[in-house]
């Protein structure tokens, strides 16, 4: 392997990573994929793929091989909060297609196609480092030897090799509200939608709930908030089956099935940013931008991060063409499409959303299926903004139920309900104040020589 030449090197061969390999060697680039792992294998996820994502698979060319394999297409969701629960309808006409698949399945499939496309494919091979010359990358070290590349993208996780090497800062960091675990079923009714809820508990926080059929299998999640989770870890399975009696549809959908391997848990994880762009590198997927859960939006925001991606490396490798300014186009964009979902599921994934704020909205949407409909293109990014589901029209005419609910409630719950909103304001805050071009951060400034490269949010 050692003095391989390339246009373009990716290192991780997931979501991210194979969908970029894919387009850009549909377009005639010459690209190298590499992944520590082999496929199939297992992976973090949700297994969820809004359709927004779908349509990106579509238009590569891997959607008909994905629906064959067995993906199921979900037609319906119902969503709860502690006294409101509200059903809508997903069909593909109105929402587009949503799919559940498991990530073995996926992840091998996407590979699969990226070297049908014509990108060299290699698998069980671990990258060290990235190679610097001259201030710029020029390929990665693996433990088979050199390859060298034009430029070097990291699709790696969450703990990015290329990041760690390029010297990637973190902004807009949150740490994570809850420990999510999760466990698959068999035996479930294929034809069972998506679950998805936060229910309150005695002590003022709220379990969260995600269950979606998948090819032959079933997922569901139960996130606890992250000061309950030591109890709850010590008798997870106990636990597990007793919180999830908390979302009676959703235990009634796992009821009498057979629970498939371990209950999996991730305990050390945090929201965040990335710096994703610099001389000859860049970064896409979880290497980049990692977020809370809730909305089960990663894999669709990879595949449609990758596609963007490829589009600007295709333009700035073109004869004459600016590389590196091509790359700062993909960070900027990367910021402003991810930007405000971001803020969103960090939001629904803290512990004390307020009842009353979530009963409210919720219940507007059991009234209302165009809203109901609004709330769910949320997912899928044809809504885009939590405002233009939540217009002020719409807040009005729950504003009064919203401040009885909170009078209503027992000693402590208005003071309770009032913290938790103050602390989601300054937790806002908090996330603007730390992005790089924001004028109140003062902890970590833009580099001077970067500055050009620096993303804005408008």
């Amino acid at each position: 392997m050692a003095g391989s030449e390339f246009d373009v090197v990716i290192v991780g061969g997931r979501c991210a990573g194979a969908t970029l390999s894919t387009v850009l060697a549909q377009h005639g680039v010459k690209v190298c994929v590499v992944d520590k792992a082999g496929f199939p294998s297992e992976t973090l996820s949700t297994c969820v793929f809004q359709s927004n994502g779908v349509e990106v698979l579509r238009r590569i060319g891997v959607l008909e091989e994905i629906l064959a394999a067995g993906a199921s297409v979900i037609r319906g969701a119902t969503v709860t909060s502690t006294h409101q629960k509200f059903t809508v309808d997903l069909d593909p006409d109105s929402y587009g297609t949503l799919l559940g698949m498991r990530r073995t399945t996926m992840d091998a499939i996407l590979i699969g196609h990226a070297a049908r496309a014509g990108a060299e494919v290699r698998t069980q091979c671990p990258v060290e480092d990235v190679i610097f010359e001259d201030g710029r990358a020029r390929g990665v070290r693996t433990r088979a030897g050199e390859i060298r590349a034009r430029v070097v993208i990291g699709a790696d996780g969450r703990y990015s090799t290329v990041a760690r090497s390029v010297g990637a800062r973190e902004y807009c960091t949150r740490p994570g509200g809850r420990v999510p675990t999760w466990s698959f079923y068999e035996g479930v009714d294929p034809d069972q939608g998506l679950f998805f809820g936060a229910v309150g508990g005695t002590r003022g926080g709220s379990t969260a709930f995600l269950g979606l059929p998948l090819d032959g299998q079933f997922l569901a999640t139960v996130a606890v908030p992250t000061a309950e989770a030591e109890g709850y870890l010590g008798d997870r399975y106990t636990q597990f089956d007793a919180r999830l009696r908390l979302f009676p549809e959703l235990a009634a959908a796992v009821e009498g099935a057979t629970r498939v391997g371990p209950i999996r848990v991730l305990q050390k994880w945090h929201s965040y940013f990335r710096e994703s762009a610099g001389s000859g590198w860049a970064l896409v997927g979880d290497a980049g931008n990692f977020k809370d859960y809730s909305l089960g939006q990663g894999q669709s925001d990879a595949f449609r991060q990758a596609e963007y991606l490829a589009g600007r490396l295709v333009a700035g490798l073109a004869p004459g063409a600016d590389l590196d300014s091509e790359l700062a186009d993909w960070w900027r964009w990367r910021d402003r499409d991810a930007w405000q979902l971001y803020w969103a599921n960090c939001l629904l994934g803290e512990p004390y959303l307020p009842d009353a704020v979530a009963d409210g909205l919720f219940g507007l949407a059991a009234a209302d299926d165009a809203v109901a409909l609004d709330f769910a293109r949320i997912f899928n990014k044809s809504v885009t903004t939590l405002r233009a589901a939540a217009t002020p029209a719409r807040l009005a005419r729950i504003a009064p139920r919203m401040v009885g609910s909170q009078l209503a409630t027992p000693s402590g719950g208005l003071v309770r309900d009032t913290r938790a909103t103050a602390e989601m304001a300054t937790f806002t805050a908090k996330l603007l104040a730390q992005h790089p071009r924001s004028p109140w951060n003062r902890r970590h400034p833009p580099r001077a020589h970067d500055d050009r490269r620096v993303p804005g949010l408008s």
